[in-house]
C-alpha cells in the first residue's frame, strides 16, 4: 500500500512536470498560471501545491530535470590523450546542437532558458542555468585547447581565452536564432565555423611537439 503511494506521488510529479515543461516553453513563465499547468495534466491546482510551493519551485524542477549536452562536457584534460583533436571537438559542439533541436524536451527546455523567461535577471533558477552552461562550454574549450596549443616558451597560448569566448558566443548565439527563426540557420555549418574560429592557433606549438611525438 506505502509502495503503490509512493507511486501515485511519482507519476503525479511526472505527469505535472510534463505539462508545466510545455506550458512554460509555449506561453512562457510569466504568463503560465497554475490552473493552465494543471489541465494539462488532467490533474487539480491543489495536485500542484502538494509537490510544489510555488511557480519557481515547479520552474527549478523542469529545469534541473533535462540533461543538456552541455552538461556532460568535461572541466579539465589530464593528459593530451585525452583532450579531444580541434576537428573532435568542433563535431562534438556541432552534435550537441544538433541534439538540443532533435531532442523534444531538450528543445523545450533551451526554449525556456532562451526565449521563453522573462526577466532573466529576476528568475535566479534560470540566471544559475544559463551561467553555469556558458561556463562549462567556455571551460570545455579553453582547457582542449591549452592541452593542444603552446607559445615557444610552453605556456598557454594567449589567444585562447579569446577564442574560447568566440565559440561559447556562436553555439549560444547560433541556438537563440534557431529558436526564432528555424529557416534562416544551417546549423550543420557549426562545426566547419568553429574550425575556423580554433585556426589562428594552427601555427603554434602542439602539445604534440613538446611531447617529442611529431
Amino acid at each position: 500500500m506505502v509502495r503503490k503511494r509512493k507511486e501515485d506521488v511519482e507519476i503525479t510529479r511526472h505527469l505535472l512536470l510534463e505539462a508545466a515543461e510545455e506550458v512554460f516553453s509555449h506561453r512562457g513563465y510569466a504568463q503560465a498560471t497554475f490552473q493552465e499547468i494543471a489541465e494539462r495534466a488532467g490533474l487539480s491546482r491543489g495536485a500542484i501545491y502538494w509537490h510544489f510551493r510555488d511557480k519557481s519551485e515547479l520552474l527549478d524542477a523542469v529545469l534541473n530535470r533535462a540533461r543538456l549536452p552541455w552538461d556532460q562536457l568535461p572541466e579539465r584534460f589530464s593528459c593530451l590523450s585525452q583532450a579531444p583533436t580541434v576537428s573532435q571537438l568542433s563535431r562534438a559542439l556541432g552534435d550537441g546542437l544538433e541534439e538540443i533541436i532533435s531532442d523534444v524536451r531538450l528543445h523545450r527546455v533551451t526554449l525556456i532558458l532562451l526565449h521563453r523567461t522573462e526577466l532573466i535577471a529576476e528568475n535566479d533558477q534560470v540566471y544559475r542555468r544559463l551561467t553555469r552552461i556558458f561556463n562549462r562550454i567556455k571551460t570545455y574549450v579553453t582547457a582542449a585547447l591549452n592541452m593542444r596549443f603552446k607559445e615557444a616558451d610552453g605556456t598557454p597560448c594567449t589567444d585562447i581565452p579569446t577564442i574560447a569566448t568566440s565559440i561559447k558566443a556562436l553555439l549560444t548565439g547560433s541556438i537563440y536564432e534557431w529558436l526564432l527563426n528555424q529557416a534562416e540557420i544551417e546549423l550543420k555549418h557549426i562545426p566547419a565555423t568553429v574550425e575556423a574560429l580554433i585556426s589562428p592557433l594552427q601555427g603554434k606549438i602542439s602539445g604534440l611537439d613538446q611531447q617529442g611525438v611529431l
